[in-house]
C-alpha cells in the first residue's frame, strides 16, 4: 500500500528536505503499551522529536528496511540523537507482544521503542494517523502478513506533526531535518 498525503497541505517555503505540513496540526495522541509493558502516550515523549513508523515484526521487507534506515539516521545524528525518539507502532498486536517487539526494535537500535495494544487501540491510532492496513491470509494454515502503508511521521518537540517520509527518503535528508527540529526552541 502506498503512503498517505494531504494534497496541497505541504509547506514548500521551509528549509526542510522532507514534505512538511503548511499549518500546525497537533499529532494524534495514543494509549498503548511499550516493550516493558508500561502504558505510553505521545505526551510521554514531549520535548523530543518523535519519529513514528507503523509496521510489524513479521514484515518481510518494508519494516526492516525502514528501521535499518532509521538506525543509520540515529547513528549519523550523534549526540543530537538523544533528542529523537523512534517508535514502531505494531499493526499486528495478535503476534507482536511487548517481549517480541523489544527484541525486534532493539536489534536495530537500543533506543527504539516498540508499542502495542489491543486490536481496538491499534485500529484507533492507525485511523488517527491515516495508516491503511489489512491482514492478508496466505497458505493453508493461519499464516498471514499485514499489507500496510509505509509513511514515517515526524512530530516536533511540542507535539505537532511536522514532516512525512517514505521508503525513498534518503538518510541525509532525514538527518538534516531531524537536526533542524531538534535545535528548534
Amino acid at each position: 500500500m502506498g503512503g498517505w498525503y494531504l494534497a496541497g497541505a505541504f509547506d514548500t517555503g521551509t528549509s526542510f528536505r522532507l514534505p512538511s505540513l503548511a499549518s500546525r496540526l497537533r499529532a494524534p495522541n495514543f494509549h498503548l503499551v511499550d516493550i516493558d509493558n508500561r502504558p505510553r502516550t505521545l505526551a510521554d515523549f514531549r520535548g523530543k522529536v518523535v519519529v513514528i513508523f507503523f509496521g510489524y515484526t513479521h514484515c518481510p521487507q518494508a519494516c526492516p528496511t525502514e528501521l535499518f534506515k532509521l538506525a543509520q539516521v540515529m547513528r549519523r545524528l550523534g549526540e543530537t540523537g538523544s533528542q529523537v525518539q523512534v517508535l514502531l507502532i505494531t499493526l499486528d498486536p495478535q503476534r507482536d507482544t511487548p517481549q517480541l517487539l523489544k527484541g525486534y526494535v532493539g536489534a536495530f537500535d537500543p533506543s527504539f521503542i516498540g508499542l502495542t495494544g489491543t486490536s481496538a487501540q491499534i485500529d484507533r491510532v492507525a485511523a488517527d494517523y491515516h495508516v491503511a492496513f489489512a491482514k492478508v491470509r496466505y497458505g493453508v494454515a493461519d499464516d498471514y502478513w499485514v499489507d500496510h502503508s509505509t509513511v514515517t511521521y515526524v512530530i516536533d518537540k511540542e507535539g505537532y506533526q511536522r514532516l512525512f517520509a517514505n521508503m525513498d527518503t534518503r538518510v541525509d535528508d532525514f538527518v538534516s531535518d531531524l537536526k533542524l527540529l531538534a535545535s528548534a526552541r
